[in-house]
């Protein structure tokens, strides 16, 4: 702040209030995101209400602010200023499903009653005070509830323009057959030739797969599997989004008849977006061996857009890839989708990044997998997932398959895999043959630890100490951090570490009362050595993320527990 009033010219000490509004403006624009700050300065005087408040609404990504900006004017008394909703230019509003326990599930149903009475308040207001076309996102993002897009968005008056320069919508939200026609009304406003992003994503798998962009009956129990209602959105998001950049559709899990009209959609020549480059598909609804009739084949359409540069299938239904997208740098799918790829590279695909999901404990599907890397020399960015267990477990790689892959692929700048149990005891020797890859920058590793201390309760059960499991993890991650510490503490180019560890039970013995525990422990290669720091994903892994909440959305089936500081890892 000092060194913004000296490059203004004012050397005399004046008080913080008397600053031109300019500067103002300035230090808001220094303090970025940071809600908090923002919201204390509002409180120090109607001066600097008047200057931070427009910046604090400027983006609105918090459930709780739809109170503040679904309030009239005479609510607002004695407050006489510009309404907040006149400054809001970006909507985030985000439910996560946390976790399965009853203080979590008491906070989510909490901030979905807000977002239902209070969303379709505030957007009136953001049309009524707001200028001209002034939103530029809007995003909806519930992962459970049964109130559909028309009542959430409510009954916006079409002639304020409120979405008509919109530039990016993401929705996880109910159409309803009961009111659909009206839902899709409203969408309809929301689309236009300004949007570059659109995103129709689907719940979590459990207790709310039918809930989110999905298609019910008024009943909360019945579902309505008409895949002709999806087939009607995406043929208004092909009718009138001509300048996409960018477009993720995930189908609904309960879809399950023959899909003909989607089929149909993506078969059309109309529907085509000259301008695209990121294109994500994810339809898991049936096995490779049941009736291919029912699924999505968008192998044309593919073909119609040899301009996509980043690509993610999530689809177990198998396509070949040979001979289209061209330009193709990232992809993102199933083993059998990067075999192919990668088989059919012979230098024509400029490939930097690859994102492959792995199906359990197959040893041959890895084997194919490394000859297929070996392919592709251009590879720099790798990602290897593995499938869930029941979301306890996982197989992860082998000493022998974590070599494989540093042979195959030596220019990487960026590597995450899950280590299997044996290749977690051969910890230090693992990553000293990851640590050989002179040129990763980046490392992050996903770890299950089991704990089996198990005590008898009460009623007789089997359960497990909160505070002991969290313990476990806790030490188990700080001996983790430390061994990549000394693994790579004089390698040049390393910069950052993200391990996640999920503590999960040991063998099941009666009742679990407790969910798995996630802890993530991050540090940076400064001039001293390692520092511990935040352990929230960094930009860095952005190029995993597809969709704004995936992967990282998965782990929000486990309880995250926040820890802040831990000491300093010392260079060796």
């Amino acid at each position: 702040m000092l060194s913004l009033i000296r490059a203004a010219g004012l050397e005399r000490p004046i008080g913080f209030e008397s600053l031109p509004l300019e500067l103002d403006h300035l230090i808001a624009n220094e303090i970025g995101a940071d809600a908090i700050t923002l919201s204390a300065l509002t409180l120090v005087s109607r001066k600097l209400y008047d200057a931070f408040n427009q910046e604090l609404f400027r983006s609105v990504n918090r459930a709780e602010a739809l109170v503040t900006l679904a309030s009239s004017q005479n609510e607002r008394y004695p407050l006489q200023n510009s309404h907040p909703a006149t400054f809001v230019k970006h909507l985030n509003i985000w439910v996560p499903h946390k976790s399965y326990d009853p203080p979590s599930n008491r906070k989510e149903v909490k901030l979905l009653r807000i977002v239902e009475r209070y969303l379709p308040l505030a957007l009136r207001n953001i049309s009524v005070y707001g200028q001209k076309a002034a939103l530029r996102s809007l995003i909806i993002d519930l992962f459970t509830g049964t109130t559909s897009f028309a009542k959430l968005v409510g009954n916006i008056d079409e002639e304020k323009q409120a979405f008509a320069a919109l530039r990016e919508v993401s929705l996880r939200c109910c159409f309803l057959v009961s009111d659909f026609r009206q839902s899709l009304a409203r969408l309809r406003m929301a689309l236009g030739p300004s949007l570059q992003s659109i995103e129709l994503l689907r719940p979590l798998e459990g207790e709310g797969s039918r809930l989110s962009f999905s298609f019910t009956c008024s009943s909360f129990d019945e579902t309505a599997a008409d895949p002709r209602l999806f087939s009607k959105i995406l043929g208004q998001i092909g009718e009138r989004c001509g300048n996409l950049t960018r477009l993720c559709i995930e189908l609904p899990d309960q879809l399950q008849q023959p899909f003909r009209n989607l089929q149909t959609v993506f078969t059309s020549s109309t529907f085509c977006f000259p301008s695209l480059r990121v294109f994500s598909f994810t339809d898991v609804r049936f096995s490779r061996s049941e009736d291919i009739s029912q699924v999505v084949d968008i192998t044309s359409f593919l073909r119609r857009h040899p301009g996509i540069e980043e690509l993610e299938y999530q689809c177990l239904y198998e396509i070949s890839l040979v001979g289209i997208l061209p330009k193709l740098t990232c992809f993102c799918g199933f083993s059998s989708e990067v075999v192919d790829v990668c088989g059919s590279y012979e230098g024509m695909r400029p490939l930097e990044t690859i994102v492959v999901s792995l199906n359990g404990g197959d040893e041959l599907q890895r084997t194919e997998l490394v000859a297929a890397l070996q392919k592709v020399p251009t590879v720099r960015r790798l990602i290897v997932q593995d499938t869930w267990d029941h979301h306890f477990y996982v197989h992860g790689l082998s000493s022998l398959n974590i070599r494989s892959i540093v042979e195959a692929c030596p220019n990487l700048t960026h590597l995450q895999c899950t280590f299997d149990v044996n290749a977690t005891e051969k910890l230090q020797q693992n990553l000293c043959v990851i640590g050989s890859l002179s040129t990763l920058q980046h490392l992050k590793l996903d770890t299950v630890k089991s704990f089996d201390k198990y005590i008898q309760d009460a009623y007789g059960f089997m359960t497990i100490q909160a505070e002991d499991m969290l313990s476990f993890v806790e030490s188990s991650g700080q001996e983790l951090m430390l061994a990549i510490g000394h693994a790579f503490g004089r390698h040049q180019a390393f910069q950052t570490a993200l391990v996640v560890i999920f503590g999960c039970f040991g063998p099941l013995l009666g009742t679990i009362h407790s969910p798995p525990i996630e802890l993530r422990f991050a540090i940076s290669n400064e001039h001293d050595g390692f520092y511990i720091e935040d352990q929230n994903d960094n930009k860095e892994w952005d190029f995993g993320t597809f969709t704004r909440r995936a992967p990282g959305c998965d782990c929000v089936r486990y309880l995250a527990t926040e820890r802040e500081t831990f000491e300093i890892i010392e260079p060796r």
